[in-house]
C-alpha cells in the first residue's frame, strides 16, 4: 500500500518570478507588429493560462489577434530567453528542501509548456526536488481542469487525502476544489483569489502543509 503524501506546485508565480522573461517575449513579439511595450505590471494578470493565452491577451490590449506564426515564433523567442531573468521567489529552495526532508513527494503541475518548464527548473537548481513534472502540453486537460491534476497524482500514486495544491492563482485553486483536494494560496504571485488557506512566504509552506495532511 502506497502512504506517499505530496505538495504539487505550480511553477510561474508560485516557485519562480518568470515575469520579466515572459513579459519580454511578449513585448517583442508586439514590437513585430509596431506596438510598444506593455509594463510588466499589466502583463501579470495575463499569466497563468500558458503561453498562448498569454500571448492573446497581449495582443487583445493593443488591439490585435496573433496568427499561428505570431504563436510560433513566441514560443520559440520565450524558448530562448526563458532563464535570462527568471528566478526562484525567495525561501523557495529551503522550503521545498524542508518538505523532501520531511518525507513528502513534489511535483509540478503547470500550464507552461513541458520543455519550457523543465528547462527552467534545471537552469535554477530546482529540477532534482520534484519527482513529476506535467507541463500544459503533456495531457489533453490544462488548469483549471482537474483532469491536469489528476494526471500529476496518478504519476505520483498518491490519491487526492494525500495531496496539496499549491499556487497564486484562481485556475490552481478551482483545480484542486475540482478533485476536492487542499489548496494553498501563496500571495506572492501574479493572481488573486479569496482563498482562505494562504501564506505570505515561502517559510510558512512547510508547518501550513503538515496541518493539512498531518
Amino acid at each position: 500500500m502506497n502512504l506517499a503524501k505530496a505538495v504539487v506546485f505550480d511553477l510561474d508565480g508560485t516557485l519562480i518570478d518568470s515575469l520579466p522573461d515572459l513579459a519580454g517575449a511578449l513585448n517583442r513579439s508586439l514590437a513585430r507588429h509596431g506596438q510598444g511595450p506593455i509594463v510588466q505590471s499589466d502583463v501579470a494578470p495575463m499569466v497563468g493560462d500558458g503561453a498562448k493565452v498569454l500571448l492573446q491577451k497581449g495582443y487583445a490590449a493593443c488591439g490585435l489577434s496573433p496568427t499561428d506564426e505570431d504563436e510560433a515564433i513566441f514560443l520559440a523567442d520565450y524558448e530562448a530567453h526563458v532563464t535570462d531573468l527568471t528566478e526562484p521567489f525567495p525561501g523557495i529552495p529551503a522550503a521545498l528542501t524542508a518538505l523532501r526532508d520531511s518525507g513528502y513527494r513534489l511535483a509540478v503541475c503547470t500550464n507552461k509548456p513541458e520543455v519550457s518548464a523543465r528547462k527552467v527548473l534545471a537552469a535554477l537548481d530546482l529540477e532534482a526536488f520534484f519527482d513529476v513534472v506535467i507541463g500544459g502540453d503533456a495531457t489533453p486537460y490544462r488548469k483549471p481542469d482537474p483532469r491536469h491534476l489528476q494526471a500529476v497524482l496518478n504519476a505520483l500514486d498518491v490519491t487526492t487525502t494525500d495531496a496539496v495544491m499549491v499556487g497564486d492563482h484562481i485556475n490552481d485553486m478551482k483545480t484542486a476544489a475540482g478533485l476536492r483536494v487542499d489548496a494553498i494560496f501563496v500571495t506572492w504571485g501574479y493572481g488573486r483569489t479569496d482563498a482562505m488557506t494562504r501564506v505570505d512566504q515561502a517559510a510558512q509552506l512547510p508547518a501550513l502543509v503538515d496541518r493539512l495532511l498531518g
